[in-house]
């Protein structure tokens, strides 16, 4: 927790992210917030800037991890998720 010290506080009617992820794992590695997508069997990592985003609306077919989560909550991203019907 004491890596997201150095995280400016942007208010949330400043911040501009809003994200939908589907079909993806959501983890934390090194210090970062990303997701991870597979086509044809390549792995493609994506950065979240998590002291820019309001949201992240998570779809059908992610997961994420227990220490994404922490470091979402600690920057102040509201989690939400949303299914198929």
């Amino acid at each position: 927790m004491e890596q997201l010290t150095d995280l400016k506080a942007i208010l949330h009617s400043k911040r501009a992210n809003i994200y939908y992820l589907e079909m993806c794992r959501v983890m934390q590695k090194d210090g970062r917030v990303l997701y991870l997508t597979e086509e044809q069997s390549e792995k493609q990592y994506w950065n979240i800037p998590i002291a820019n985003t309001t949201c992240i609306l998570l779809g059908t077919g992610t997961s994420i991890t227990q220490a994404a989560v922490r470091m979402l909550a600690s920057a102040g991203v509201l989690i939400g998720f949303s299914g198929g019907g």
